[in-house]
């Protein structure tokens, strides 16, 4: 017989994160303004570049904003854990949106390795440094957020300011020694820098929503866990799944010994309460079966193999 739950579990996104992130959106129009302007008056591809990975921000950012509001809606008869998906899908969008104005700066600054144009040093500094403290101060107010929503739009911001720094790095090396070259360099070694920083969290995204269990669970340790608590005989049928970046949820049979139904609640209460606090797992559903009465009439899939245990 399957447990019911003793009480619900809800989790909302932080409640100061949304004005955050709409601050973030106003920093980020007011520097791509000044970037575009600054960009096309000095010939810079790396300021022009920053321009538009910071264009991105704002419509990644306003993006994690929705799916914070999103996030924030009660669960429904239709969605029974209500939006908590929303995040997971946003991050997967503003990971994948930033890979590709990585690869759209790395072709134009090869473009311009391959057609060199005169750049003007001191302009792109002042304004590639101004952009580096606004997007590194927008950063700094969502730091603490453990949600994949909050930390791909942190991450959006962090490259951003990073990125300010490599064109500031540029615009100097081009005004001490008239390298006009270092622009693209810069801005194509900083391209390679934002796909490795986007890949681990749209890998982590689509994990989610595939319905991958959780890279910070491990199975087989969660399957010996519970066949360690007192009363346990076996346990099939697991699956550990991540509704949200923060969230993980757990289905289970677990096999016992004929026993009281008292003593049955206590057994599946302990088994509870280890996941929760071992695993961080909040929602774990469990299927109650007696040693003699066999899995669920026989609808019970094969047992999954361990990677030693398989022909």
């Amino acid at each position: 017989m399957a447990m019911p739950e003793a009480h619900a579990h809800t989790h909302t996104a932080p409640e100061t994160l949304g004005a955050k992130l709409l601050a973030g959106v106003v920093i980020n129009l007011f520097i791509v303004a000044i970037q575009v302007v600054g960009g096309l008056l000095s010939n810079s591809l790396g300021l022009l570049s920053d321009a538009a990975h910071n264009m991105s921000d704002v419509v990644s950012l306003l993006l994690s904003y929705g799916a914070n509001r999103i996030g924030k809606q009660p669960p429904t008869p239709q969605r029974t854990f209500a939006f908590r998906r929303a995040e997971v899908l946003v991050a997967f969008v503003n990971a994948g949106g930033l890979i590709a104005v990585a690869i759209f700066i790395a072709y134009e600054g090869i473009g311009r390795l391959l057609h060199p144009v005169e750049v003007g040093g001191i302009p792109v500094m002042l304004i590639a440094g101004l952009g580096m403290v606004a997007n590194a101060g927008s950063a700094w107010m969502l730091r603490g957020h453990d949600d994949l929503n909050a930390r791909s739009a942190f991450l959006h911001l962090m490259a951003d300011a990073v990125t300010s720094l490599g064109v500031v790095v540029g615009g100097a090396l081009v005004w001490a020694f008239h390298i006009n070259a270092a622009d693209s360099i810069v801005s194509i070694a900083l391209a390679g820098w934002m796909v490795k920083e986007a890949w681990s969290i749209l890998r982590e995204s689509a994990n989610i929503l595939l319905e991958g269990a959780p890279d910070a669970i491990d199975f087989w340790e969660v399957t010996e866990a519970i066949m360690a608590e007192e009363g346990v005989l076996d346990v099939h049928e697991l699956h550990v799944w991540a509704i949200s970046s923060t969230e993980f949820a757990l289905s289970a049979h677990i096999e016992v010994d004929d026993e009281r139904l008292s003593d049955l609640a206590v057994v599946v209460r302990r088994v509870k309460q280890m996941l929760q606090s071992r695993f961080a797992i909040a929602h774990p559903t469990l299927e109650v079966e007696c040693a003699t009465g066999g899995c669920s009439q026989g609808l019970c899939a094969a047992p999954i193999a361990r990677d030693g245990d398989r022909a």
